[in-house]
């Protein structure tokens, strides 16, 4: 007798968000994101090795995590997590008639990607000022290291701009 097969539920029934294959760009900057989570783990596993068997302290695993988790952050929030996928308080949106929350989603487009882009120069005129600076341990260029918020900043500004341009169009409905 043979076991029962278990079968293997949708994860779209459950709530769980399910993603369409991504782009031969999607899957670089997944890969990249995942190379810089598994540096964090190996970093941080030996840290813990140098610390308690060793009795040695490794300061530089310090700072590499801490950048490293400043570029995870900044590089998912610009190229992997999707509008959907935010977290939103969208008590008083979700009941609105389908026009309604198109109105609401171009207003907070603009909202957001203008704040951004007003911000934007400014930003990245301070991130190019932070040549000067390095970090305490490794002595790299802060400019570098912060590089990652630019392309956060520039990625908002696009994806409100594309955003818009996708509400306005006649396929609206699939974006609200």
């Amino acid at each position: 007798m043979s076991a029962p097969e278990h079968e293997v539920a949708d994860p779209a029934q459950h709530g769980f968000p399910t993603r369409a294959p991504t782009s031969g760009i999607g899957r670089v900057a997944e890969l990249i994101s995942g190379v810089m989570f598994a540096l964090v783990f190996v970093i941080f596993n030996y840290k813990i090795v140098t610390r308690y068997f060793g009795h040695d302290e490794a300061v530089w695993a310090d700072e590499v995590s801490v950048i490293l988790f400043i570029w995870i952050i900044f590089w998912a929030n610009s190229f992997l997590v999707r509008d959907k996928e935010q977290i939103t308080f969208d008590l008083a949106y979700r009941p609105l008639p389908d026009r309604w929350k198109r109105v609401f989603a171009i207003l907070r487009l603009l909202l957001i990607g203008g704040i951004f882009l007003w911000a934007l120069h400014g930003s990245l005129d301070y991130i190019l000022f932070l040549w000067r600076e390095r970090t305490p341990v490794l002595n790299l260029r802060l400019d570098f290291v912060y590089s990652c918020f630019g392309l956060f900043m520039i990625a908002v500004v696009a994806r409100a701009g594309w955003g818009i341009y996708r509400l306005i169009g006649a396929k609206w409905r699939g974006y609200i």
